[in-house]
């Protein structure tokens, strides 16, 4: 989104825009900024490693809502917490002025460079008025946070860190009772699907699209399928920035992603290479000691798809790392999807298994082709008819399958985004 097009959104009181413009703003500092709007009322959650600072923080947030000059924002709310962490450490509230006067007294000042705070200081902090105003961060120029980061993971609807949701309690001034909605479990398997269904029905369209020229590209050998990935990282990388709250355009992402087409296409010859491995090894084990006990070939079989199952969701979101973090290869994009699903199989494992079962029900395009053919041979019995039959259902069953493929595969990386922006935040 471009900047002219952000700070418009963001005047107009947009969460998505406001959100984009602090975490451009804090992103050297690693503080992250998640933000919800309930009427008249602007939530802010902001956390990092270690508890921010109450005073710079929200100074810093007063300063530049109101140099902003929202007109359809009255109260804000903002919430301290460290990352890991449930429960905020600190809240407080302000009402805003959006008058030119109000902007006029806000004086610029020398970053506050105390930004974070010990769990002791912050019983001296929730102690602080609500209209507290004395200067903390100096915000940018030009009544502007900032613009957009290239890629972060942030805020949003993580199913880890969906704190600010539309059930926060509504408070005009500071208490340190109020606490933002209990954040959900990480990667919670129904969490998950849903938010990745959600987004994937607001951008069809968009994702679509893309997955049509993936598609396109898939026909062309080697550069094609080069291409194909490289689409497949676009469409994950957006879902990430619309997960955190800093959107993307597509342009921009894939002119991020054109040097990095071939990572794609080699990472996942790597992956291929290790999935064969696997499968081949456990094939040797399986017939050795089906050999012996030939009685446990069902529960062998059993043992087998558990463990090449385990295997797969720890390469499951490897074009992640690629799509999204810098100076990074294949290799090292391989090992970063193992250390961050470590711990969390059984979560990927039963994500992967519903959102299976969910596409399950586009099998039945493929019975469409098989329908249309049938009458052909029931009328006329015969060789000649069955050739015919034959002749119109391979191309229609073709058809049906990049059908499937095409609403399929956009679902999926969404799903994989989700799973790696989780993870991210959790970890």
């Amino acid at each position: 989104m471009a900047e002219p097009n952000m700070l418009k959104l963001a005047k107009q009181g947009n969460p998505k825009a406001i959100a984009a413009m602090i975490n451009r703003s804090l992103r050297t500092k690693h503080i992250v900024a998640k933000v919800n709007r309930q009427d008249d009322c602007l939530q802010v959650l902001v956390e990092s490693a270690q508890i921010p600072n109450q005073k710079a923080t929200v100074s810093f947030i007063r300063h530049g809502l109101t140099k902003l000059g929202i007109e359809t924002i009255k109260t804000v709310q903002v919430y301290g917490r460290q990352q890991g962490q449930e429960s905020p450490a600190w809240n407080q509230s302000f009402e805003i002025e959006s008058s030119s006067s109000q902007a006029a007294d806000v004086q610029d000042s020398e970053p506050d460079l105390n930004l974070y705070q010990t769990p002791a200081d912050v019983a001296a902090e929730n102690d602080t008025s609500s209209s507290f105003q004395s200067p903390g961060l100096e915000p940018p120029p030009g009544s502007n946070f900032a613009k957009v980061p290239s890629h972060a993971v942030g805020g949003y609807t993580s199913s880890h860190n969906r704190q600010t949701s539309a059930h926060t309690p509504h408070h005009s001034t500071q208490s340190s009772h109020s606490r933002p909605r209990q954040p959900m479990k990480p990667l919670s398997v129904g969490n998950v699907v849903s938010a990745s269904l959600r987004l994937y029905r607001d951008r069809f369209k968009l994702y679509f699209g893309l997955a049509f020229q993936a598609f396109l590209w898939g026909i062309v050998p080697i550069y094609g399928w080069a291409k194909f990935y490289q689409i497949q990282g676009i469409i994950s990388r957006h879902a990430v920035s619309e997960f955190a709250e800093q959107p993307e355009t597509i342009d921009s992402i894939r002119n991020q992603l054109d040097r990095k087409m071939w990572d794609f296409w080699i990472a996942q010859i790597l992956i291929g290479l290790i999935a064969f491995g696997v499968n081949f090894g456990l094939s040797i084990a399986s017939g050795i000691i089906g050999g012996i006990a030939p009685s446990l070939e069902s529960i062998i079989n059993l043992v087998t798809l558990g463990i090449y199952l385990w295997v797969y969701a720890h390469f499951f979101m490897t074009e992640l790392p690629l799509a999204v973090e810098g100076n990074m290869k294949p290799k090292t994009a391989i090992n970063r999807s193992w250390e961050l699903s470590k711990g969390f199989i059984p979560n990927i494992m039963g994500i992967i298994a519903v959102a299976s079962l969910i596409t399950i029900p586009l099998g039945l395009i493929v019975l469409i082709p098989i329908l249309i053919t049938i009458p052909t041979v029931l009328i006329n019995p015969s060789p000649e008819a069955l050739l015919t039959a034959l002749g119109m259902l391979v191309p229609l069953l073709f058809i049906a399958f990049a059908c499937i493929g095409l609403l399929v595969m956009p679902f999926w990386q969404i799903i994989k985004a989700l799973i790696y922006y989780d993870l991210r935040n959790f970890r």
